[in-house]
């Protein structure tokens, strides 16, 4: 039995596999499931708030390594206490002793992120669903290296 860290096999074998600049989405319930199978999808969602993005997103942060994040303009001005967690979270974490970059993009091209892949032609690797109910509640993590 595993003794620490993700105890979920698929999404320890996403966060295994990550390399620099491979993008892992976790999102909230409402989030829609990409549109192919280029992206693998986790649904952790077991019922309402339960887990909650936060609680992923924290656990995700102990094992993989990040060089910034991208939030929604909408997660700022419509769910700010949301953001608020997440901030405190990531402000735990830094990469090569740096803080993390904080990317922020309207709503509708976060979407278009992680149901197509179209910005600068990358896509989101991994596409995580909790049971969150809060309005915008998602972030994309992108991948850094340690060295």
């Amino acid at each position: 039995m595993k003794r620490t860290g993700i105890y979920n096999t698929k999404l320890s074998e996403v966060v295994a596999k990550m390399g620099h600049g491979d993008m892992i989405l976790i999102g909230d319930v409402g989030c829609p499931f990409p549109r192919h199978e280029m992206t693998t999808t986790i649904d952790l969602a077991v019922t309402e708030n339960i887990p909650v993005v936060n609680d992923v997103l924290r656990v995700v942060l102990e094992e993989l390594e990040v060089e910034q994040y991208i939030v929604s303009e909408e997660t700022k001005s419509v769910s700010p206490a949301t953001y608020a967690q997440f901030k405190e979270t990531i402000d735990g974490f830094q990469n090569k002793g740096n803080a993390l970059i904080e990317n922020v993009i309207p709503h509708v091209e976060m979407k278009d992120l992680w149901l197509n892949g179209s910005l600068n032609g990358e896509e989101v690797k991994a596409f995580v669903r909790t049971g969150e109910r809060t309005p915008f509640s998602y972030i994309i993590l992108v991948a850094g290296v340690n060295f």
